[in-house]
C-alpha cells in the first residue's frame, strides 16, 4: 500500500507520545521517516531530417524504518545531541527496511524519417524493498574506528502486462580514525551487484569536524567523495554540508552535492539541500529537509555533433522521527 502523508503523520505523532525517559545514555535508537520526489525532464534534438523530442517524469515514495543498538551506550552530555554518535564515539549495531514506489513516463516524438525511433508514450510502475544492516566499532581510547554494511534490494517494474524483477546486492567496508577529539578521517570501498548488469565499484573518502563558534553556538562540517567506477561510465561525486547549532537541540544547515560522469556522457548534478532539526524533548528528534537538483537531462536519445536543447526539474523533500531510549 501506497504511504499517505496523514499516515506518516499518525506514525511520528505516535512516536512522540510513546517517549518515556530523559536520560543522557541510550541503549536503542529508532528513526522512521518518509520522503517524495518529483522529476519532469525533457530534451529536444535538431536532426538534418527533422527533431526528436524526448520527455520523461518521475514520481517517487520513500518510507523507511532504521533501528540501531548502541551496545557500548549513546552519550550526549556533551555537544549537539544530533551530533552524540561522534561525540561520544559510540559504537552500533543497526538495521533498516526502505520500502520506494515511483512512478515513469516516457514521451518520444521522431519527425526525421532517417531516424529509426519509433513514437513512444509509456508509463512505469515500480516497487522496490530495501533490508539494510550495518556494524561500526569504535575504539574510544585509540580513535579508531571500523565499519561493514550490507544491503539488498528487489525492484519490480510493470510496463503494462510485463513485470521484471531486479535485485542489488551492495556491501561496503571501510575504516578511520580521529584526528582531533571532535574530527574524524575515513576511507572505504564497496561492490555493488545487480541483476541488470551494471555491476560496479565504489571508493570513498569522508571528513567530519564538529567545532565552537562563540557565544553558546557550535558548527560542524561534512565533506565526501565518492567514486564509482562501472563498465561503461565513472561516477564522481563530491559532497559537502554546514551544519548549525544555536543550542544543543536545534540544528540547522545546507549541503551541496555535485555528481559528474566521464567516458563521453557528459553528465553533470549538481543538489542543493536544506535541512533542520529538533529535539522536543532530550530524546525524540524531528527532522526536515528539501532538495532541489540542477539536472542536465540525457533520456534515452543520443546524437553526437547535433543541435540539443534539454532542462529539467527536480526537488524533493523528506521527514523524520528519532526516538532514543535505554
Amino acid at each position: 500500500m501506497k504511504p499517505t502523508m496523514s499516515s506518516v503523520c499518525c506514525l511520528l505523532a505516535g512516536t512522540l507520545i510513546a517517549t518515556n525517559g530523559f536520560a543522557e545514555e541510550y541503549d536503542f535508537e529508532l528513526d522512521v521517516g518518509f520522503g517524495s520526489a518529483n522529476f519532469d525532464g525533457s530534451k529536444t534534438i535538431i536532426t538534418n531530417g527533422g527533431t526528436v523530442f524526448d520527455s520523461g517524469t518521475a514520481d517517487t515514495d520513500r518510507l523507511s524504518v532504521v533501528g540501531s543498538w548502541y551496545f557500548n551506550g549513546l552519550f550526549d552530555a556533551e555537544g549537539p545531541r544530533a551530533r552524540a554518535e561522534l561525540t561520544s564515539r559510540a559504537s552500533s549495531l543497526s538495521f533498516g527496511y526502505g520500502r520506494t514506489e515511483q512512478t515513469d513516463t516516457r514521451v518520444l516524438i521522431n519527425t526525421d524519417p532517417n531516424v529509426s525511433f519509433m513514437d513512444e508514450n509509456r508509463r512505469f510502475e515500480s516497487e522496490s524493498d530495501l533490508f539494510a544492516a550495518g556494524f561500526r566499532y569504535v575504539d574510544r581510547d585509540s580513535g579508531w574506528f571500523g565499519n561493514i554494511g550490507l544491503q539488498t534490494s528487489n525492484e519490480v517494474t510493470e510496463l503494462g502486462l510485463v513485470a521484471e524483477s531486479i535485485d542489488v546486492t551492495e556491501w561496503r567496508l571501510g575504516f578511520g580514525r580521529y584526528i582531533a577529539e571532535n574530527t574524524t578521517v575515513s576511507v572505504g570501498t564497496g561492490r555493488i551487484d545487480s541483476d541488470f548488469g551494471q555491476d560496479a565499484t565504489v571508493y570513498e573518502v569522508s571528513l567530519e569536524h564538529l567545532g565552537n563558534l562563540g557565544g553558546g553556538w557550535q558548527y560542524a562540517i561534512d565533506l565526501g567523495f565518492d567514486r564509482t567506477d562501472r563498465e561503461f561510465r565513472d561516477l564522481n561525486a563530491l559532497n559537502a554540508a554546514v551544519s548549525l547549532y544555536p543550542t544543543r537541540d536545534i540544528e540547522f544547515g545546507i549541503a551541496v552535492s555535485d555528481l559528474d560522469a566521464d567516458r563521453g556522457l557528459s553528465r553533470f548534478d549538481t543538489s542543493y539541500e536544506a535541512f533542520a532539526s529538533w529535539f522536543v524533548t532530550p530524546n525524540v528528534n524531528v527532522s526536515a529537509s528539501y532538495r532541489v537538483d540542477d539536472a542536465n537531462f540525457l533520456g534515452a536519445v543520443l546524437f553526437p555533433n547535433v543541435s540539443t536543447s534539454s532542462e529539467a526539474d527536480s526537488d524533493s523533500f523528506g521527514i523524520s522521527a528519532t526516538w532514543r531510549f535505554d
